[in-house]
């Protein structure tokens, strides 16, 4: 029986997520990651250990990790975890040195505010001829690293590449899922940061559960509208990557955006909030190139349009709250 040859594998951004997928791959294989801080590059490979992005977890010794991005140019499968503004910057730096063979797997969530992609067109615009596959599902990284029990999406559509991106993956306690709707897959991915936002704003105010559930059943229904104008399948948007992330990011703590929702409630300024951050929350980008998508295809986004003018036009939150629910009354 001939034993088929395991592929390289590398994964670019060492933050909560980047570690974590790269300890669930290194069950099975080698992996070599990629820091941009020196000091987590050093942290990992002396004591096994992300100190400063996900700490007391004992990280595999099969993972290797380095500052230098040229080091993954021999990589036949690629994890993107770097954040999705950075993402053009980063993998510029590969343009010349990655076969059309490898694989790229997107996993950061966002839309790029330059150009309004998503992770998989921001791939696809420097590697055409690569094939994608996406993960994205309610997956909080330090939970997945301590084997607490969770479901992912894989999603590409190459049928063979989800299913080997899913078994690479898979584990006792990480069930994937395959689809082939990659843009369905990624944008309630996308979105729901700035749902978070809202979510967090209206906890952080201690309006009630009420004011909760209705901040998520309305966010859904602007993701899907702008699911629809992207061509994503509705069943998508209502599975693991899109109202199973929407929920998980929109009601706990340990979601960066919703905890900054919680501090602007507080009276904290959005570059107070931020500059106290370890890790970038997301949302806090995405809200404004959703306004730019939504005065480009006339779409109608008012929560999206909301958190904007609190985070940007230091806008009442009060005031704010109180627009949203005075507006004409419309069909759900």
């Amino acid at each position: 029986m001939v034993t088929k040859k395991k592929k390289q594998i590398g994964v670019i951004g060492a933050g909560a997520w980047g570690t974590a997928l790269s300890n669930i791959i290194a069950k099975k294989q080698n992996v070599l990651l990629w820091a941009k801080e020196q000091n987590v590059a050093e942290n990992i490979n002396k004591k096994h250990e992300n100190k400063k992005f996900l700490p007391h977890i004992k990280l595999s010794k099969k993972i290797s990790c380095t500052t230098e991005i040229s080091d993954l140019s021999s990589c036949e499968i690629l994890f993107l975890v770097s954040p999705v503004q950075y993402l053009s910057s980063v993998l510029s730096k590969l343009k010349d040195h990655i076969e059309n063979n490898t694989i790229f797997i997107c996993c950061s969530k966002g839309l790029e505010m330059s150009s309004l992609r998503l992770p998989s067109q921001i791939v696809s615009s420097v590697f055409p001829k690569n094939k994608i596959a996406i993960i994205s599902g309610p997956n909080f990284a330090s939970e997945i690293a301590q084997g607490l029990p969770a479901a992912t999406v894989v999603s590409s559509k190459n049928d063979d590449v989800s299913s080997e991106i899913a078994e690479l993956i898979k584990s006792p306690t990480l069930r994937p899922y395959l689809s082939n709707d990659i843009i369905g897959t990624q944008i309630a991915g996308a979105l729901k940061n700035i749902y978070a936002i809202a979510s967090g704003i209206v906890v952080g105010k201690k309006f009630g559960d009420n004011a909760v559930a209705s901040i998520i059943s309305r966010s859904f229904a602007e993701i899907s509208i702008v699911g629809k104008s992207m061509g994503a399948k509705r069943s998508t948007l209502s599975g693991l990557s899109g109202m199973g992330d929407l929920f998980l990011t929109c009601s706990s703590k340990e979601s960066r955006n919703f905890s900054l929702g919680i501090d602007l409630a507080k009276g904290k300024t959005l570059s107070e909030i931020m500059q106290k951050k370890l890790s970038v929350a997301e949302g806090a980008f995405t809200v404004r190139a959703l306004k730019k998508l939504a005065a480009e295809q006339k779409l109608d986004l008012p929560l999206n349009e909301a958190v904007y003018r609190v985070l940007y036009r230091k806008k009442n939150i009060d005031s704010t709250i109180q627009e949203l629910l005075n507006r004409p009354l419309t069909k759900e």
